[in-house]
């Protein structure tokens, strides 16, 4: 005689045990999906770029900024006067800002609607093509042969 917890114990392992094989079984899609979710991340990346610099070159002022110190790899600080004469630190940071160092002097391009949007004058969305091409390639030359061997690997299973 079996006691009702051994039942419930034997019922969920064997709807574990279905969702496992059906989870096992799609495997090459979820990691397709994966794969083409990070590349809508990527390129939906890339056109926030476009827009934000489609919102400056609306309102475009271009100024001399500082490189600030506490910049870091995930943002970098300016300080610039905008039109108005008011100091500007935009707490987002400057966007492009590869190369910049602390104590530098640069000219920034910036919304005059919204003087936190701003780039390092000359910089645009154009130069994160490469890296964002460059970038979804790297997911598909991992993702791409991954999804065909899990793809083969079931037609194997299935064909056994």
């Amino acid at each position: 005689m079996t006691s009702p917890t051994e039942d419930v114990l034997t019922e969920t392992r064997a709807a574990a045990l279905r969702l496992l094989g059906r989870v096992r079984y799609r495997v090459p899609e979820i990691v397709a999906g994966v794969g083409l979710t990070l590349t809508m991340l990527l390129l939906l990346s890339l056109g926030g770029a476009f827009a934000n610099d489609a919102r400056i070159d609306d309102n475009r002022a271009t100024t001399a900024a500082t490189v600030l110190d506490g910049s870091d790899y995930w943002r970098t600080l300016v300080r610039f006067v905008d039109d108005r004469g008011r100091l500007q630190t935009p707490g987002g940071g400057v966007y492009y800002p590869v190369g910049l160092t602390p104590g530098e002097n640069i000219y920034v391009e910036y919304d005059t609607t919204d003087p936190t949007r701003v780039r390092v004058a000359g910089r645009t969305a154009v130069d994160g093509i490469l890296p964002i091409a460059g970038g979804i390639a790297a997911v598909w030359v991992v993702f791409g042969p991954a999804t065909v061997a899990l793809r083969r690997r079931r037609a194997r299973r299935e064909q056994a």
